[in-house]
């Protein structure tokens, strides 16, 4: 298990920044060398659109079609929506890492 903040500018947009830190999680999840991996996410619209098949258009397509292309270096590599109030502990560190460059 691991949980880190990234300060990332220009990003105003929850939605992106709920991608960008799932595509971090599955870097540092690859880079660490695991291969049965399962990705938490408050966004459902992110995880739903990790799971499924078809193509993304929408804004964020370029990262989770870079996510989605990342699966074959796993054994195994799935993504589960966590309701925000089973999360509190996740919210609370990320929300006292921004207070860190």
């Amino acid at each position: 298990m691991a949980a880190c903040t990234y300060p990332w500018k220009n990003i105003s947009d929850p939605v992106m920044a709920e991608v960008r830190a799932c595509l971090q999680a599955v870097t540092l999840a690859e880079e660490m060398g695991f291969q049965d991996v399962c990705i938490e996410g408050g966004a459902p619209t992110i995880i739903r659109k990790l799971r499924a098949a078809d193509e993304d258009r929408s804004c964020i397509s370029n990262l989770i079609k870079e996510i989605k292309e990342r699966r074959c270096r796993f054994r195994r590599l799935s993504f589960k929506h966590i309701p925000r109030e089973a999360n509190k502990a996740v919210h609370a560190m990320a929300k006292h890492g921004g207070h860190y460059e």
